[in-house]
């Protein structure tokens, strides 16, 4: 999921895979951000990982509120795995059940173990 930004002067919105993931940390920077007087209101749809917030831009501007959420790991982005570690999942796994396959026959006898990994 990427980082979603949505800034207007009396409103923030930021989605990220971070807000949805994290609920403790994001719950714990919420209540904090509902003592400040400036936020009006705050809006969280954690399966969606979303926050809305609604400010008095009077007393705080957008851009102080996007650093405190940032500074907070909410812009954080997922790295997407790198082919690299994408074969080396892929050929782990498959060590791993020739492995399995190998100790199987042994154990049990070839035509045994052939209807076993079949299934």
């Amino acid at each position: 999921m990427s980082v979603y930004i949505h800034k207007t002067k009396q409103r923030l919105r930021v989605r990220s895979a971070f807000i949805r993931n994290n609920r403790a940390e994001v719950e714990a920077l919420l209540h904090q951000l509902q003592q400040i007087e400036a936020v009006k209101h705050i809006k969280h749809q954690l399966h969606a990982g979303s926050v809305a917030i609604t400010f008095d831009d009077k007393e705080i501007g957008c851009e102080d509120l996007l650093k405190i959420v940032e500074s907070h790991g909410w812009l954080e982005q997922d790295q997407p795995r790198s082919f690299i570690e994408n074969a080396a999942i892929v050929g782990t796994k498959t060590l791993v059940k020739g492995i399995a396959g190998i100790a199987l026959s042994r154990l049990v006898g070839p035509s045994v173990s052939r209807v076993i990994m079949s299934a």
